[in-house]
Order: C-alpha cells, then structure tokens, then sequence
C-alpha cells in the first residue's frame, strides 16, 4: 500500500465546540458528517476540512476531532446522529439515533478503526 501522510489534527475542547463547527457548514448547505471511532478505550469524533491556498499546500487536510473515554459515550446504536439545537434557552447538543424537528442533524458515519491518515493523539 502506498504511504499516505497523516493529516494535520486538532483537538476541540468539547463535542459542543465539533457539532458548531460541523452545524456551521451545514448551514451553508454543506452536509459534513461527523467520523466516529473507537481506538484504545477512547471514542473519537471528527470532521474533515480542505484549506485550498494554504501557504500553497493545496488541498491541506485538517481533521477537528474530540475524544473522550469510552465508557462515557452512548452506545453504539444510538450514534447516528449528532443534533443540535440553538434558541434563547442556549445550546443543546446530543447523540442520538433519531432526527429531531427544529434541529440540526449531523450524520455520524462510524468507522471499523482508526483511519490510516488520523495522526496519533498526543499524550494518548
């Protein structure tokens, strides 16, 4: 197989902060599902961004992500979709199974492992 750079990632500090981001471009009618995976008792979940231009390194990947612990995640089942919601009572953000009206649904799209390209998390 040919070798394949990792891609640049950065770690956001919360789901919350990766659900704007992802609910942001899907605003601009830009449907950017949410990765999701599971390596050495942790969940990982991240969206994929292209910066054309980049001080000339065309087409830079950069991949946000958020972990957490496994066991401080939903099961399996219930992620497929990341949902949130903004009005004047704040900011709801969950993992759910479902769509919910008056939300904005973010596909989660749960990988078999870590993919080739996601750099290693420091200090995991």
């Amino acid at each position: 197989m040919e070798n394949i750079e990792k891609a640049i990632s950065v770690k956001v500090s919360s789901l919350e902060d990766l659900a704007r981001l992802a609910s942001t471009l899907a605003s601009r009618l830009i449907v950017m599902p949410i990765y999701r995976f599971k390596d050495n008792g942790k969940v990982f979940y991240f969206i994929q961004a292209s910066y054309k231009d980049y001080y000339k390194q065309y087409g830079l990947p950069v991949l946000y992500y958020y972990s957490r612990p496994e066991e401080n995640d939903v099961d399996d089942s219930k992620a497929k979709y990341v949902v949130a919601k903004t009005d004047e009572t704040g900011e709801r953000v969950e993992i759910t199974d479902k769509v919910r009206p008056g939300y904005t649904a973010i596909p989660i799209v749960n990988l078999a492992e870590r993919p080739i390209f996601f750099s290693e998390e420091k200090g995991a």
